[in-house]
């Protein structure tokens, strides 16, 4: 039985004893195995194979060198030769059976898709077991590589989904501790996703930290703005709004002057992101003016 670990660097174990980096051959069959482990089970040609091993630009040869490293990938992990092998031979190409392969990445993507599909019963706790398989970041062992670049963005999408769903029903259910966590996770992917911020702000402000819900979406909106030049949608906008309007958390005056940093904050992006603004009629500016009213001196 082999077993890879691909979250932090790649760690590959046959009958439960780790190899050395070393054992594996170099760098090329150590790429080849990860290729075929991100795909466990599925057939991967020798074209596409050379095609992420050579960054689209593979040697004449080859064919020959990638069969090469494949037979000293096959030697170095001493799982037997041909059909022997967990790596074996299919039509053009090689695949890792997932009979005789564990690899984390596939048991992550398990249970993080049934956090973001399946029963709601099961989703908290299936994020959670996939949460703590995180062990490092994906593929660490390949930092530049584009196709480890493109696992990693596809491997992200599924978290921000589980993640933000998990959140959803943490919130539902008044483990807004717990939904913070989630939720910060799932923003913690980009900001194509405005469900998870606002699941984030609304943890935070029913926990009492209205400070911190103000600036998740002051972060939000700052992030919007830089990376794709829109502002929030409409539903962003209105849980903003209702945390605005709320009552403050009250903790003392060390909250009161994250608030007071926070709306400051909010004040000069609205005015930065549209010159020219009347304060007193345009929709949150005149709401986070008189907030900062409010405030004692």
């Amino acid at each position: 039985m082999i077993e890879v670990r691909l979250f932090g660097p790649t760690v590959v174990l046959v009958d439960e004893v780790a190899l050395a980096p070393a054992e594996l051959g170099g760098v090329k069959p150590r790429q080849i195995l990860e290729m075929l482990a991100v795909e466990v089970g599925a057939p991967v040609s020798k074209d596409r194979l050379a095609d992420r091993l050579w960054e689209n630009n593979p040697p004449a040869s080859y064919v020959a060198t990638l069969e090469s490293y494949v037979c000293v990938l096959r030697r170095r992990l001493g799982a037997g030769r041909g059909k022997q092998s967990p790596l074996t031979t299919t039509h053009n190409g090689y695949q890792l059976d997932p009979e005789r392969t564990r690899v984390d990445l596939e048991d992550f993507r398990t249970l993080m898709t049934s956090a973001a599909e399946g029963p709601e019963a099961s989703v908290i706790p299936d994020a959670e077991r996939a949460l703590a398989m995180m062990t490092g970041e994906l593929l660490a062992d390949e930092p530049y590589a584009t196709w480890a670049l493109r696992e990693r963005e596809s491997l992200s999408e599924l978290v921000a989904a589980g993640c933000t769903r998990a959140a959803v029903l943490a919130n539902r259910a008044g483990g807004h501790d717990r939904a913070v966590r989630f939720a910060r996770i799932a923003a913690d992917q980009g900001f194509f996703s405005e469900t998870a911020w606002q699941e984030l702000m609304r943890a935070l402000w029913s926990s009492g930290r209205r400070a911190e819900a103000l600036r998740a979406y002051a972060d939000l909106r700052a992030g919007m703005l830089d990376e794709l030049g829109i502002e929030p949608g409409p539903a962003s906008q209105r849980l903003y709004m209702t945390v605005l309007r709320g009552s403050a958390s009250g903790h003392g005056p060390t909250q009161e002057r994250h608030e007071v940093r926070t709306l400051l904050r909010l004040l000069r992006q609205a005015l930065e992101a549209g010159s020219g603004m009347d304060v007193a009629t345009e929709p949150g500016l005149s709401e986070v003016a008189r907030v900062l009213l409010r405030h004692p001196a």
